[in-house]
């Protein structure tokens, strides 16, 4: 039976459960309720070299552009994590590049599953760095799981959500995308360029350590490695940016994807945060709600 809860009862200290490192992942490795997941977009990815025993994890399957300003249907969600094996008792460990491991960590945390997941900081990249062996074999086929979701449906919130909020003190709305996009440079994606009116721009990749260009293609492309930076510094990036500790966080960007890690960040400072996944694609479709180009 799916059951539902709200935001109160969320976590609101700081979880360094949410985040492992590659050496304590090393020690874990072989507890019998470990499942690995190998988030990204390329199987061949996967092939190239993974984790020993993770499974491969299409990110595909956890999020849809088809699905507006909603995740995917629970019923899809259930069956791709009870697929991989993923039950209520499973302990999951998220291996890949931090967007790919965020729109994971949304869809279980969506579910309920959010207290027994982690990502690996640094993904592959830090597995390597401290000492893990890396296999090119495919896992072997995991036997179907029984899950059981508790589905936290108010984590998703839509147009209307937003803009019956807009111009008061909370919650603290976060623009992902980059600064061009932000400023109504760069209509990619969208249908009318600009923000939300009311929105700061925390560029999701400000909250990883390496450098990226300003602007250009690479300017959403974190560098091989890149960790979270450390708590009090992210802190400072959310306060800086409107999303005082007393204020929920609400991340979007043009379709949902590097908000996604936005929002991940938020729940590791312990914050309340939701996620709107139409974000701009879905705000600028929409001749009666008015986007801000400054």
């Amino acid at each position: 039976m799916i059951a539902a809860f709200g935001l109160a009862t969320l976590l609101v200290a700081p979880s360094d459960s949410f985040v492992v490192s590659a050496e304590a992942l090393r020690r874990e490795l072989d507890r019998p309720d470990l499942v690995v997941l190998h988030t990204s977009m390329s199987e061949a990815e996967y092939d190239a070299g993974h984790v020993p025993g993770a499974r491969f994890a299409d990110v595909m399957r956890f999020h849809g552009h088809q699905a507006g300003d909603r995740l995917l249907p629970v019923a899809d969600l259930v069956g791709a994590f009870e697929a991989l094996g993923v039950s209520n008792t499973t302990r999951v460990v998220l291996v890949g590049d931090p967007m790919a491991t965020a729109l994971v960590f949304v869809a279980l945390d969506y579910l309920g599953h959010a207290p027994r997941t982690a990502v690996l900081d640094g993904g592959l990249a830090a597995w390597r760095a401290a000492g893990g062996k890396v296999s090119t074999t495919p896992a072997a086929a995991p036997k179907r799981a029984r899950f059981e979701p508790r589905v936290r449906a108010d984590l998703v919130v839509d147009a209307e959500w937003i803009a019956a909020r807009r111009g008061s003190t909370a919650p603290a709305l976060l623009d992902a995308r980059t600064a061009a996009e932000y400023r109504g440079q760069s209509d990619v994606g969208v249908e009318r360029a600009g923000h939300i009116p009311g929105a700061r721009h925390l560029h999701w990749v400000a909250t990883l350590t390496g450098e990226v260009p300003a602007t250009g293609p690479e300017a959403d492309n974190p560098p091989e490695g890149a960790r979270l930076k450390p708590r009090p510094e992210l802190e400072r990036l959310l306060v800086a940016n409107g999303a005082t500790p007393d204020r929920e966080v609400v991340a979007y960007c043009t379709v949902g994807m590097r908000a996604s890690h936005l929002y991940f960040v938020a729940r590791v400072l312990g914050r309340r945060a939701r996620l709107y996944v139409g974000s701009m694609a879905d705000w600028s479709s929409r001749a009666d709600l008015p986007v801000e180009r400054p």
